[in-house]
């Protein structure tokens, strides 16, 4: 089947810009409004588009979205599209290898797809065979539910002693986590518990940014309470250490002052220190599964593909024969023998590639038995 992937990035499209692209929250209904169909994946390092089409349908897509058609860091097609949707769930595409938070993402993505078009669309048969194929060959190679870029930033964070960590969603829970060696309080706008954690007062988070030595931020920017000049003043004014880890897109915290005790992590930079061992376990078992998920998944099209194949081999070799015989039959006195000679010819034409394969391939005997109906 036809297939096309869009990538914006890390590392290549930096935060802010892909905090630009994000697809907005009606980003379907525009779609539809322009009668284009696409999936879309939006996370914290990239944005995703997919159309089961070509780069005319994937730039309608963009134009849709956009009202434009932004350059993206790769296009891929056809099996590489797919092998790449793999990766991405399969979280080999990601800083921490088989992060598992961005498998959940992809669901998530696939369920909004899921209740956007129908069942018989192309695509789910490509989406449901990439969460698949992740899913089977995270079993295979054993990978581990643990390890998120929240872990990373929280390992930075858990050196202070001290950590405030903003927010109440999968990334806050994953940082608290991993802080338990540590003092954490965690900030939300609900009461609730996180990590074993009661949540203070969203109100009282600002104080913590003058507070704490380190402070965990998964709160998106479009979220973010503080005024820009209040944070801009509390960073000016502190003199003792402070970590700032900014897990949000878009980033919550933006045009910084200079201040030599403040250090200031975007979530690309937690992405460059989230570096591991490689693991060519996973990567080959990912391969095989997304292969065959692949070949499942174009096995209809390769039919088709085969069937107009074989019926124009069959209709090139009538023509050519009946147009060689037809001068004859104007000169014969028997022009039966002349047309049985004509189906012979054309017989022989359509058998010698299956009788050639045989003779080279014997263990294919059977299969074109029953193929052509023979019993004997």
């Amino acid at each position: 089947m036809k297939l096309t992937t869009l990538t914006f990035a890390y590392p290549g499209v930096p935060a802010e810009r892909r905090a630009e692209l994000a697809p907005a929250a009606d980003a379907y209904q525009r779609l539809r409004d322009e009668g284009v169909e696409a999936f879309l994946l939006s996370t914290c390092l990239r944005v995703e588009v997919a159309v089961a089409g070509g780069d005319d349908l994937a730039r309608s897509a963009l134009q849709a979205l956009y009202g434009r058609s932004p350059r993206p860091v790769e296009v891929r097609h056809e099996r590489e599209a797919f092998l790449h949707l793999c990766r991405v769930a399969a979280g080999l595409e990601s800083p921490v290898v088989g992060e598992v938070e961005v498998l959940g993402q992809f669901r998530a993505a696939v369920a909004a797809f899921a209740g956007t078009y129908p069942r018989s669309h192309p695509l789910r048969r490509v989406l449901d065979g990439a969460v698949a194929a992740a899913r089977a060959a995270r079993r295979r190679a054993g990978v581990s539910a643990h390890g998120s870029l929240a872990a990373v930033a929280a390992r930075e964070a858990a050196r202070h002693g001290r950590v405030a960590v903003f927010g109440a969603g999968a990334m806050a829970r994953a940082a608290v986590e991993e802080l338990a060696d540590v003092e954490v309080a965690v900030f939300a706008r609900r009461r609730l518990q996180v990590g074993g954690h009661h949540t203070r007062p969203w109100e009282e988070a600002f104080d913590a940014l003058v507070d704490y030595p380190a402070v965990v931020s998964t709160v998106p920017g479009s979220e973010q309470p503080f005024p820009t000049d209040r944070v801009a003043a509390a960073i000016g004014a502190r003199r003792r250490p402070l970590l700032l880890v900014d897990l949000g897109m878009p980033p919550g915290f933006i045009r910084l002052p200079d201040n030599p005790h403040v250090q200031h992590l975007t979530i690309d930079a937690v992405a460059t220190r989230a570096g591991g061992p490689p693991r060519p376990d996973y990567e080959a078992a990912l391969t095989e599964e997304a292969e065959k998920a692949w070949s499942r998944i174009a096995a209809p099209d390769r039919a088709r593909s085969v069937i107009a194949g074989l019926v124009d081999q069959a209709e090139s070799a009538v023509d050519e024969e009946v147009s060689r015989f037809a001068r004859r039959l104007q000169t014969t006195d028997d022009p039966e023998a002349v047309l049985r000679q004509a189906a012979r010819t054309v017989a022989r034409r359509l058998l010698h590639r299956p009788i050639s394969y045989i003779n080279s391939a014997p263990e294919a005997v059977e299969v074109l038995a029953e193929a052509f109906g023979v019993d004997r």
